[in-house]
């Protein structure tokens, strides 16, 4: 049934709902107990499977005639209903036509596979009871891994960042998803015919370099797998999913600054705490230097400035430095306080080392990490580990949210130090500006 054409590929990428389990009908059967009218499935797919939530208001508007003031609160009530459907009825669910088959494949020819759905962590737990196979992927990402749902790239994105140099190719059965797949030129894509969907002859004549597939028979693509790491990439359909204001944008950025403080609340509470208690009892004839590498070392130096002018002993310290004479700076007893997000930075490991085996002088590393598996925590005195900080941006590489969140811890530990600190001590500090004006 599969050519063995497509084992170039080093990961498979699967969707849940639709591409792996049939649980479509499951879905709609949910939105008639919920809403109390017969939706057909034709118009499930139409308005509530595929597009944005406004278009399945409308509907229920125009052809039900329900006026709906809170549509999060009835789609909280039908994912409920759908929740107590599968744990019920989860044995009249089965594979999709052909998929068994294809993750047995790329099982016995000892190839990866991962899952990306807007399904919850606890609903894929039930069925991966039922369906042991579902145990073998390499990681299954659900609706609480991501931020922003398909038709947006951002699954995707994070799939590419995380298996870099892999050869990916993707299965999805939907618009939206179709459409995610898409935008992100390094996942082949591969549309699981189903000509009971409505958007079924849409996704055919708008993505035209998608693979079309009939149940995972790969015997008969209308491309050839071995052609596609080239072939160009268009925008897909604009109508159906607009590009995202402005507005929805910046406040998608927010959230994502918002939800990675939450998370890293309680560590960033117990580091300024515990730093500041290390401080307090710091024998006055001793300094702190704060350093970084790259990014981290602008944060550092900011925050170097702002405990100066609380009048703690801190000075910023340049690291690629330190090798070429800095370390004369040093007295026994000095504490070098690092951030950095991932520890492993060939030149800071190499300094830590020194500063370990070689320094005379007896200085106190502490190091403040966003990575539970870091080689700076080998050579530190005292290591914090933050929760690994998901940056602001979609392929999460760009310096953001960490550089915010260790600027944050840092600036805390000098204001905690100094709580004390008066208006008048302050102002000699800081004379000039409109601050020492106040």
């Amino acid at each position: 049934m599969l050519y063995n054409n497509i084992l170039s590929y080093d990961l498979f990428v699967f969707d849940f709902d639709g591409t792996i389990l049939d649980t479509e009908k499951h879905h709609c059967k949910a939105w008639n107990k919920s809403t109390k009218k017969n939706i057909s499935l034709m118009d499930y797919y139409k308005y509530f499977h595929s597009l944005d939530k406004k278009y399945s208001r409308m509907y229920l508007n125009i052809n039900h005639n329900i006026e709906i003031n809170n549509f999060d609160e009835l789609y909280l009530t039908k994912q409920k209903i759908y929740n107590e459907m599968i744990q019920e009825e989860n044995k009249n669910i089965q594979f999709i036509t052909g998929c068994y088959s294809i993750l047995e494949f790329i099982i016995n020819n000892n190839k990866d596979f991962v899952i990306v759905t807007n399904t919850s962590i606890k609903n894929i737990d039930i069925f991966k009871v039922k369906y042991p196979i579902l145990n073998k992927a390499l990681k299954i990402y659900t609706k609480e891994d991501f931020l922003i749902k398909k038709p947006n790239p951002e699954c995707y994105l994070k799939i590419v960042n995380t298996y870099k140099n892999k050869k990916i190719i993707g299965f999805e059965d939907s618009l939206p998803g179709i459409h995610a797949l898409y935008q992100v030129s390094d996942i082949t894509p591969v549309y699981i015919n189903n000509n009971d969907y409505y958007y079924n002859d849409y996704i055919k004549s708008k993505y035209s370099n998608v693979i079309i597939t009939e149940g995972y028979d790969l015997n008969n693509l209308n491309i050839d797998l071995e052609l596609t790491d080239n072939l160009l990439k268009s925008n897909g359909d604009k109508e159906l999913f607009p590009e995202m204001t402005v507005k929805e944008n910046i406040d998608n950025l927010l959230y994502n600054y918002i939800n990675e403080f939450i998370k890293n609340k309680d560590n960033m509470n117990y580091i300024i705490r515990s730093i500041s208690v290390i401080i307090n009892n710091l024998n006055q004839n001793n300094h702190i230097y704060l350093s970084g590498m790259g990014k981290s070392g602008y944060v550092c130096k900011k925050s170097a400035s702002t405990w100066q002018s609380l009048s703690i002993k801190a000075n910023y310290i340049d690291l690629p430095n330190l090798p070429h004479g800095d370390f004369g700076i040093f007295n026994d007893n000095d504490i070098l306080l690092l951030i950095s997000n991932g520890g492993n930075t060939k030149e800071v490991i190499d300094i830590l080392k020194y500063i370990k085996t070689d320094l005379k002088t007896k200085i106190n590393v502490i190091s403040i990490i966003a990575n539970k598996n870091s080689e700076m925590e080998k050579y530190s005195n005292i290591t914090y580990i933050l929760d690994n900080i998901i940056e602001a941006d979609y392929i999460n590489m760009t310096p953001s949210i960490s550089s915010v969140i260790f600027m944050t811890i840092l600036d805390s530990i000098g204001i905690n130090v100094k709580s004390n600190i008066t208006k008048e001590e302050f102002k000699m500090n800081h004379p000039s500006g409109s601050l020492g004006k106040r």
